[in-house]
C-alpha cells in the first residue's frame, strides 16, 4: 500500500484496475462485427458482473472462518478478497443480461473482450508477487508461474484472433486454456489455502466447467 496526496492505494487494487483497463483497451482495437460504442457498454455490464461475482466466490470461501462473524466486511471491497472464478461467472452473466437487454448476440460479444483477460490477470499476479503472497506448497512463486502462463495464454488468443475462426471458438480457446493452467496449478498451493467441496479444490471444479465449455464452444457444429 502507498499514499498520494492522503490517499491510499493498495498495490493489487491498483494492478487489477491497470489490468482491466489494458483489457478493455485490447477488446477496443479490433471490435469484430461489434460498434465501438456498444462494446464499451457492454464492458461496464461484465465489470459490474465480475466484480459482485469475485466478491461472493470469496466471501463463500472464507465465511465459517471470517465473514459469519464480520458480516459488514463483506463489503469492504478496499480490504481485499475477490476470486477470479466468482469474477470470470459473474462477468459472464453481467454481460449476458446486457446482450438480453440490447438484443445483441452472447458469444460474439465474449469473443471481442476475452483476448485482452489473461494479460490483465497477468498484470494483477505482479500484485501478488509485491504481496509476497500466492508461493507454493514447496516455496515455488505460483505467482509468477502463472503470471507467465496467463501472458502465454494472451498471445494464443492474439495469434487465434487473426485467424478465421467460427463464432465463439475464442472464447472457448480462453475458457479451455485458463482451465488447463489453473487446474494443474491447484496442486501446487498449501493445503491451507484452497477451498474444498468436500475432498476436491473447488477451483478445479470451476476448471472442469470452464474446461468443458470452452471444448464444446471450440468443437459444436452450429455456430451462432
Amino acid at each position: 500500500m502507498f499514499e498520494i496526496a492522503g490517499i491510499s492505494f493498495h498495490w493489487y487494487g491498483l494492478l487489477i484496475g491497470i489490468g482491466t483497463w489494458i483489457a478493455m483497451e485490447i477488446a477496443l482495437i479490433n471490435p469484430k462485427k461489434i460498434q465501438k460504442t456498444l462494446l464499451e457498454s457492454s464492458m461496464w455490464w461484465t465489470i459490474a458482473g465480475g466484480v459482485v461475482g469475485a466478491r461472493v466466490y470469496h466471501v463463500i470461501d472464507f465465511w465459517n472462518q471470517y465473514y459469519s462473524a464480520n458480516f459488514s466486511r463483506i463489503f469492504y471491497l478496499w480490504d481485499g478478497g475477490l476470486g477470479i472464478f466468482g469474477a470470470l461467472a459473474g462477468g459472464m452473466m453481467g454481460l449476458g443480461a446486457f446482450c438480453v437487454f440490447n438484443k445483441q448476440k452472447y458469444w460474439i460479444m465474449t469473443d471481442s473482450l476475452v483476448v485482452g483477460i489473461p494479460l490483465a490477470q497477468t498484470i494483477g499476479r505482479l500484485g501478488n508477487w509485491i504481496n509476497g503472497e500466492l508461493i507454493g506448497k514447496n516455496g515455488e512463486p505460483l505467482f509468477a508461474i502463472e503470471g507467465a502462463l496467463n501472458l502465454a495464454l494472451f498471445l494464443l488468443l492474439i495469434f487465434a484472433s487473426e485467424k478465421n475462426l467460427k463464432t465463439g471458438q475464442l472464447t472457448g480457446v480462453y475458457f479451455l486454456g485458463y482451465s488447463v493452467i489453473r487446474f494443474f496449478l491447484e496442486q501446487m498451493r498449501p493445503i491451507e489455502a484452497i477451498w474444498m467441496i468436500g475432498s476436491i479444490p473447488t477451483a478445479q471444479i470451476f476448471s472442469l466447467v470452464f474446461g468443458v465449455t470452452g471444448l464444446w464452444l471450440i468443437f459444436r457444429k452450429k455456430q451462432s
